[in-house]
């Protein structure tokens, strides 16, 4: 149990996360599993009567959610925000008592003879098939989830985390709650804590509660970096828009210096003075946007930018040509110093909020040590150009994926192109 303990803080956020490998179990059964867990349980066998509960301890919530961890790893997430006892009006343990529902709704869901409740199973898979269906409409996120099918082929990240619509429809009470005893059973258990308590009564509860389960066979977390292609992939889909999306990843399955790919990825498209920004965008006006991110665990760098179609091919170009560019020549002191202010200003406000400030601990839990964010300004600091250049020079082109209109035909050769209509 991890507890960061801040009195500025008036509420308390507590996160169960639940850490499995992709075992064979089909991800829509998992996700409903984990959605279905904050929706009801025995107790509070609808989530009408669950709310209610909640809305009477000073509007309290309670969520889950499912997603991709270290490389590819599944994580199940249910998180509790509560008002800090301080607070009470009449001095109620709202800590103990929202870590009391908590483990009612991960132990005792609202399921007999091994299934989950058949209205509650049945909105969920209706929900989950909505939501999968929907990322059509919003094209960015469409070419994300198309472009990682393309560039982490043969890995847990090329499916999402909550499956896909053939998955989804075949979801049913004994399948989700197969799932849910199959993670309650063999996940690694985290339970991470930020607020203004000292959560006492949060370990207490936990302790008791998860003591009696029969545990077995429980998942190791692991980092394993992307495999680098032969050969670049490069992939287009078409469906109706006005505009065109560009994605390209690059790979360095090899490289370790973490902070130094952080301060490339800044200086090429992480602030409104990268390079893609101030070159790309405005300088030779060739997008309407421009970014780079990059992915410590999977040792990638992911270029994205929106194009008019004609320009998708010179934007590509001119993407590789400032990585190249800082291959060879570096960059210079006023970028380094302007990407290191960048993420000292982003560290800055890593103490605003409770469940930020989970977020920033436990993603560190895997690293040799664990930093505050003034410590990791600190490693910022000490950064060089010629490990940023070293960084640039280990990151290879390992997949080119753009999505535009089937109208236009000059993206890819037809025999790289799928028609997605």
């Amino acid at each position: 149990m991890y507890k960061y303990t801040d009195k500025r803080f008036k509420t308390n956020e507590i996160q169960v996360m639940l850490y499995t490998d992709f075992n064979g179990l089909s991800r829509s059964d998992c996700a409903a599993a984990a959605y279905i867990l904050t929706d009801c349980c025995k107790k509070f066998p609808t989530y009408s009567e669950l709310s209610k509960h909640l809305a009477n301890l000073y509007s309290a919530s309670l969520y889950s959610n499912v997603n991709f961890a270290w490389s590819g790893m599944r994580v199940a997430a249910v998180k509790a925000n509560v008002l800090g006892n301080a607070y009470a009006l009449d001095g109620e343990n709202l800590e103990a008592e929202m870590c009391g529902i908590l483990c009612e709704c991960l132990l005792s869901p609202n399921a007999e003879n091994g299934k989950f409740d058949e209205t509650a199973t049945a909105n969920m898979r209706a929900e989950i098939i909505d939501d999968i269906d929907s990322v059509i409409n919003e094209k960015s996120s469409y070419a994300a989830q198309r472009g990682a099918m393309i560039a982490f082929k043969g890995e847990p990240m090329d499916t999402p985390p909550v499956g896909t619509h053939e998955e989804a429809e075949r979801i049913t009470p004994e399948t989700a709650y197969h799932a849910y005893r199959n993670m309650l059973e063999t996940a690694r258990i985290h339970i991470v804590c930020s607020g203004s308590s000292d959560f006492t009564d949060t370990e207490r509860a936990f302790t008791k509660a998860f003591s009696k389960l029969e545990r077995s066979n429980i998942c190791e977390l692991k980092k394993t970096p992307s495999t680098l292609k032969p050969e670049p992939a490069v992939f287009a889909d078409t469906i109706p828009m006005e505009q065109a999306i560009l994605r390209m990843y690059f790979k360095a399955p090899e490289f370790g210096d973490f902070r130094a790919a952080l301060i490339l990825s800044v200086i090429l498209g992480g602030m409104t003075t990268s390079r893609f920004f101030l070159n790309i965008r405005e300088k030779q006006s060739l997008c309407y946007y421009c970014a780079c991110t990059g992915n410590r665990a999977l040792r990638t760098l992911t270029a994205y930018a929106g194009v008019e179609p004609q320009n998708i091919e010179l934007t590509k170009q001119a993407i590789l040509d400032e990585l190249n560019d800082i291959r060879e020549n570096g960059v210079t002191e006023e970028e380094l110093s302007a990407a290191k202010l960048d993420l000292y200003n982003r560290y800055s406000s890593m103490k605003d909020s409770p469940s930020i400030m989970i977020a920033w601990y436990h993603g560190q839990i895997l690293d040799d040590e664990i930093h505050s964010p003034e410590e990791e300004c600190r490693e910022i600091e000490k950064v060089t150009s010629e490990r940023i250049r070293a960084a640039a020079r280990a990151y290879t082109l390992d997949t080119v994926y753009t999505l535009c209109s089937p109208d236009f035909d000059g993206t890819a050769d037809s025999d790289e192109r799928e028609d997605t209509e």
